[in-house]
């Protein structure tokens, strides 16, 4: 019965509590192409990629105790296989956590990938998306694609 016991404290003091991480996401993008995103007026081709200010999402990690990892994918079927969905981190924010990575454009998949990691409360990070692949023989339409932000 001792030896039962035992190894019934054991697994109970492996057992870690997890505790929620907030993230608050804000600002959205969207762009219209025009005759505006021509190469060379009428007839040319279009722009091959499209880039957003900076900033057009701010990210707010609050509630984090320690370490966290910034996790980021495609969601749905909203664009054509030619265009790369691309997002980066363009600031650190504030707050008396920490961050680092994620200063590069990273290409999303409908995998989570980290773009950055860091540590504690951090408050308004800028993000910025980049769509490449851009060309005259993609079908006008509407193409709507969501990006997903978890912290791991």
């Amino acid at each position: 019965m001792k030896s039962l016991l035992h190894h019934v404290f054991v697994l109970l003091t492996l057992t870690v509590v997890a505790h929620p991480v907030d993230l608050t996401s804000s600002g959205d993008w969207s762009e219209s192409i025009t005759s505006a995103d021509l190469v060379a007026g009428a007839g040319s081709d279009v722009r091959s990629q499209l880039e957003s200010v900076s900033g057009v999402t701010t990210l707010t990690i609050s509630t984090a105790p320690g370490t966290w990892s910034l996790r980021v994918r495609l969601s749905g079927n909203g664009g054509s296989g030619d265009v790369t969905v691309q997002v980066k981190r363009t600031s650190g924010g504030s707050g008396g956590g920490s961050i680092s990575g994620g200063t590069a454009y990273q290409a999303l998949t409908g995998s989570d990938a980290e773009l950055f990691s860091g540590s504690g409360d951090r408050s308004n990070i800028s993000i910025q998306y980049k769509l490449t692949g851009l060309s005259r023989s993609i079908a006008p339409a509407t193409y709507l694609s969501s990006i997903v932000f978890t912290v791991q």
